[in-house]
């Protein structure tokens, strides 16, 4: 095989990697999050046909989970790989941190790389709201699904600040899948 023709493979090889781990990882949040809507009697609503490769560029929420009480409004942000860091700026913006590893003398060092901070979108989370969830309980949720390495915040002044899912940034819960499911077993 001439050397060009192995270079696209691997590179095209590469690129599709991370796009199945992307669709794997949805396909799963979506079987989980029905799973749970059937088995608590919760009603599940999707805002949009494919709702579940929703991006964190579009402003529309990609679905709502309805209990008793709470109405779960929730916008899908997926992130590249698992080994980045997910950092949200006190102006709005976001960033992600990824680290390149450089091996010498028998140690390995890591070096983080931030990519262009991006400001946040503003989302629409009453797109397709009904009338009879206004006496409900609102809960704005930000999907972190594919997940990353951790959640941080960066003050204006200071060091940043690890968050744990359930803490609220720009008006939204940042949550995983994990700790959604848990939020909606308890919701009961």
């Amino acid at each position: 095989m001439p050397l060009p023709l192995v270079l696209i493979c691997i590179i095209t090889a590469f690129f599709l990697f991370r796009n199945i781990r992307f669709l794997y990882k949805r396909i799963l949040c979506a079987k989980k999050l029905r799973k749970i809507c059937r088995n608590s009697n919760y009603n599940f609503h999707k805002t949009h046909p494919l709702w579940l490769l929703g991006g964190k560029n579009t402003q529309k929420c990609d679905c709502y989970i309805e209990t008793p009480s709470e109405v779960f409004a929730i916008k899908l942000f997926g992130m590249p790989r698992r080994s980045t860091v997910l950092v949200f700026k006190a102006n709005g913006e976001y960033f992600i941190r990824s680290f390149i590893a450089i091996i010498s003398y028998g140690s390995a060092m890591r070096f983080p790389l931030n990519s262009k901070p991006k400001p946040m979108p503003t989302y629409n989370f009453r797109y397709k709201y009904r009338d009879e969830w206004e006496i409900k309980t609102p809960r704005r949720v930000l999907l972190v699904n594919p997940v990353s390495m951790e959640f941080r915040r960066q003050p204006e002044c200071g060091s940043e600040v690890l968050i744990g899912a359930g803490d609220i940034v720009n008006g939204m819960e940042i949550d995983s899948l994990p700790r959604l499911l848990n939020d909606l077993e308890n919701s009961l």
